[in-house]
């Protein structure tokens, strides 16, 4: 096993674990780390296959705590906005993508580290709205989080409702990303043997995230979770 392969192994470990922790933390822990090491060309279709297995496994788990509908507009507004962000991944060079991906990690780890619910309501159309965002985000890094925990966050839920509803969002638009990147012909024979020979690191880090969920004090390991987000948002930028 080579010390490339040791790196990816680690961080779909990690991110697999926060995953299970969080709900939703998969893609803004690995894609900064691995972006480091592969190109977001490679990384982002790798990635897409884990979220999707990964957030499809959370789903089906809490699929009696959430209500669907309240996932649709989510879903519509998503799946008009993957293709732009497909777009955009093609069209433009490393340097401008991983500089905005550092601007979103900012803002969303300085946003959740300061305001722990949405102070006010949003209209029944915003919903199709924070899905295109969150849509052209996964097209694009495949990190759809930011946008749809922003918007579940104003609604009433139970945190358990809140995480089945991002996992289910996250595994359709996963899939529906894998689809468009096999169809434009960034999915390689070498980056799906990657993901089936790491199928069991990420299992277990989820395992291990469901452990740690238990029996951690949450607050502190949240505000530790973000800190490090803007720190590695930070360093994308720079």
């Amino acid at each position: 096993m080579t010390i490339d392969t040791i790196w990816i192994a680690a961080v779909i470990f990690l991110a697999s674990l926060l995953q299970g922790v969080f709900g939703f933390a998969f893609m803004l822990i690995a894609l900064p780390l691995l972006s480091f090491l592969l190109s977001m060309k490679v990384a982002v279709p790798l990635l897409s296959f884990f979220l999707a297995l990964l957030s499809g496994i959370l789903a089906f788990q809490l699929r009696d705590k959430f209500d669907y509908r309240g996932v649709v507009p989510l879903l519509l507004g998503g799946i008009a906005g993957i293709p732009a962000g497909i777009f955009f991944l093609l069209k433009f060079n490393d340097t401008l993508i991983k500089a905005i991906l550092g601007i979103v990690l900012i803002l969303y780890s300085a946003y959740s580290l300061f305001l722990k619910r949405v102070p006010f309501r949003f209209p029944g159309w915003a919903g199709y709205l924070f899905g295109f965002f969150a849509g052209a985000l996964g097209g694009a890094f495949n990190i759809t989080g930011p946008p749809v925990v922003f918007y579940l966050s104003a609604r009433e839920g139970s945190k358990i409702d809140i995480i089945g509803s991002l996992n289910f969002f996250f595994c359709v638009t996963s899939i529906l990303v894998l689809a468009l990147h096999t169809a434009v012909g960034n999915i390689t024979y070498e980056i799906t043997m990657t993901f089936l020979e790491l199928i069991p690191v990420m299992l277990a880090g989820m395992l291990a995230g469901g452990h740690i969920l238990k029996k951690m004090n949450e607050d502190i390991y949240r505000k530790g979770l973000f800190l490090l987000l803007f720190v590695m948002g930070v360093m994308l930028l720079l």
